[in-house]
């Protein structure tokens, strides 16, 4: 029942937080919810009349779902960016900042399946891929192993972003028991997503230019890139907001739970006469 508690502690203070701003915050809070509402509108009237209002034909037979769908996979890539140097090369100072490359492979992982949602042409038939109820035809469909290694990563990252600012809000250190394997865990995962991802383009038999092993790496290689480019705004934004970047965790927590630095002892040094 304490753990209820400090949970819902955690919870109601993490909405204080993402609800004070300036207005040019609120200015561009109310931009995204105008942005989500006209999206919103738009699928409405894309699920009443079919996939026929996306102009999506036989050249361009994804478009921007899809096309956005690979980006954002890419960008979920930030986390192993900075796991790999912090905790497989024993990098210790960026460590402190591993947290941000979660957060944003959280909301990357999110969006991704969302992309994926919307560019199902009968929404209402989801469930058929959900076990018990459906069946996910897994390992046959690559669509499946698509489903199963993102929502994985999803996982794993919330988890660990989860702990870690629970924890830092109660003035607690996270257990690097729980962390460090999961941290660990995500490389392969990451690995993974990016991997099915071009299976997903060699499997278009319409692109001969997309069947080539070539694929895979590449996209490897383009995610570490745009994970990379991705969290630097974020970090140095955030740096300069809340000043350095070990302690941005306990800027919201309460008072009570902040860890109050010890002070130097002084200690008087007796000189010694001639």
């Amino acid at each position: 029942m304490d753990t209820f508690k400090m949970f819902l502690r955690f919870y109601s203070g993490s909405l204080r937080l993402v609800s004070r701003g300036n207005q040019y915050y609120w200015a561009w809070i109310v931009l995204l919810l105008i942005l989500i509402t006209s999206g919103v509108f738009a699928y409405v009237g894309q699920v009443r009349e079919g996939l026929a209002v996306t102009a999506m034909r036989d050249q361009v037979s994804w478009g921007l779902y899809i096309g956005n769908f690979t980006f954002l996979v890419g960008v979920a890539a930030a986390a192993v960016v900075l796991v790999i140097p912090a905790y497989i090369y024993d990098w210790k100072p960026i460590r402190e900042i591993v947290i941000y490359g979660e957060l944003l492979a959280v909301s990357a992982i999110i969006m991704c399946l969302l992309f994926v949602l919307v560019d199902i042409g009968r929404p209402d038939r989801f469930w058929h891929l959900l076990p018990p109820a459906g069946h996910l035809n897994f390992p046959s469909s690559l669509l499946a192993w698509d489903v199963l290694v993102l929502n994985l990563y999803f996982v794993i990252n919330f988890v660990v972003v989860t702990h870690i600012l629970y924890r830092a809000f109660h003035g607690k250190e996270y257990n690097r028991r729980l962390v460090a394997p999961l941290v660990l865990l995500s490389i392969p995962m990451a690995v993974g997503i990016h991997t099915v991802t071009a299976f997903l383009f060699n499997g278009l038999a319409a692109r001969p230019y997309w069947n080539a092993s070539i694929l895979a790496p590449q996209f490897l290689a383009s995610a570490f890139c745009s994970g990379r480019s991705s969290c630097a705004p974020m970090t140095t934004r955030s740096s300069l907001a809340c000043g350095a970047c070990p302690s941005f965790a306990w800027t919201w927590a309460p008072s009570s739970a902040r860890p109050r630095p010890r002070r130097p002892s002084r200690k008087r040094s007796r000189s010694r006469r001639p």
